[in-house]
């Protein structure tokens, strides 16, 4: 298929997973939209198994990727992070509940080959992922490696309608609060009175478009480089949220800046299509030969996250609902984790102000549980079960 030609598609299917997401008001979200309408695509043969490579989206997806994330760190800055230390503790919490219970409840049902291969992929992402099949390849434990692709590729069949679902109820709930509502409605402020120039702040003629996407860039740039200098101890998307935060906290970016580069949209299309693109090499006879094994995988780590969630909550003081969409973010990370709440802000909000206060409470929380989980907790938790194989 010609370049174009597949990146037409993907733009209609995108847009599919779109509509499908407003007329089920995010019950069915846009991410698990696009993921059954290319599945079914490619299983059927109706779409060419080479459509993401045809359009091209790999090298840049994977380009732009790290100027989403480090847009991305302008959204939660310092004192966020202060105030979402509660979600920390829950969704690490909520993770190990999870990798606990398919380790320890799993290994009998599935054999503990499996089970430790599969946990921190239910835990994480993609890192995770690779850190686990290429220890699984070099022991030639191919139908481990088997099961651990498979459910790389359907965990976010398990944990986006989960959230969606948790979440949509939290909203309804939070709508029908007016103080909550009152609280959230404007995001959070400098103090009025005294708005001081913050050290790298540039005068107002550099408000554009174009020198908005040349900051965002620079940040990138100066997070690969540091990246570098760790010998890649620290990952680079790691790196590109903390330089986001920390460069908007010195003035250099502002707050949801990409939103000011009248590119969002585009940008946020190459990266989630990016998410997908394993979707070509997964087949129905794949999926026979572990189904057994992913299902137990999926029961025991969503009942690990719940009954911790359920625990942390109560101890907390997190509404249920809210503390397990927190710790199933590790089966879709980032942008779902952006994804969902702007979904159902735009579906559950019966105005803008109840819009804007639902998505100013969800998404900074889902954004710090996505990082935690799948950036942080997924890699460490892999890295260390890698040598119990």
């Amino acid at each position: 298929m010609t370049g174009i030609a597949a990146l037409t598609v993907l733009f209609c299917v995108y847009a599919a997973g779109e509509l499908i997401a407003q007329k089920t008001k995010a019950v069915f979200s846009t991410v698990l939209g696009i993921a059954v309408i290319l599945l079914a695509g490619f299983w059927s043969g109706a779409l060419p198994a080479t459509l993401i490579e045809d359009a091209q989206i790999s090298g840049f997806g994977n380009l732009i990727a790290g100027i989403l994330i480090v847009s991305l760190g302008t959204t939660i800055d310092f004192p966020e992070l202060k105030r979402q230390w509660k979600v920390v503790v829950i969704s690490l919490c909520c993770v190990m509940g999870s990798v606990a219970a398919i380790i320890l409840l799993g290994g009998p049902v599935m054999g503990m080959d499996l089970a430790v291969a599969g946990a921190p992929i239910f835990a994480g992402g993609s890192a995770a992922t690779l850190i686990m099949t290429t220890t699984l390849k070099d022991k030639g434990l191919e139908l481990a490696e088997t099961f651990c692709i498979v459910l790389y590729v359907t965990q976010k069949f398990i944990g986006v309608p989960i959230a969606s679902l948790f979440l949509r109820r939290t909203a309804l709930r939070f709508r029908e609060e007016p103080e909550l509502v009152a609280q959230y409605s404007e995001p959070p402020q400098d103090a009025a009175g005294q708005k001081k120039r913050k050290p790298l702040e540039l005068p107002s003629p550099f408000a554009r478009p174009s020198v908005y996407l040349a900051k965002l860039g620079i940040v990138a740039v100066i997070a690969n480089c540091t990246a570098k200098l760790t010998g890649g101890a620290v990952h680079y998307f790691v790196l590109c949220l903390v330089m986001g935060a920390l460069f908007f906290f010195l003035g250099f970016l502002e707050k949801g800046i990409l939103t000011k580069t009248q590119s969002s949209g585009l940008i946020t299309f190459f990266v989630t299509i990016l998410i997908f693109s394993n979707l070509a090499a997964t087949t129905p006879q794949q999926m026979a030969g572990v189904l057994v094994p992913l299902l137990a995988a999926a029961l025991l780590g969503v009942a690990g996250t719940a009954a911790v969630g359920f625990v942390a909550g109560k101890l907390l003081k997190i509404p249920f609902g809210l503390a397990v969409s927190l710790g199933i973010s590790c089966t879709f990370g980032f942008p779902t984790t952006m994804l969902i709440p702007q979904e159902i802000s735009e579906a559950i909000g019966r105005n803008d102000r109840e819009k804007a206060a639902i998505l100013n409470y969800l998404l900074p929380k889902m954004l710090t549980a996505g990082f935690v989980t799948v950036t942080i907790a997924s890699v460490l938790i892999a890295g260390f079960v890698a040598n119990m194989l």
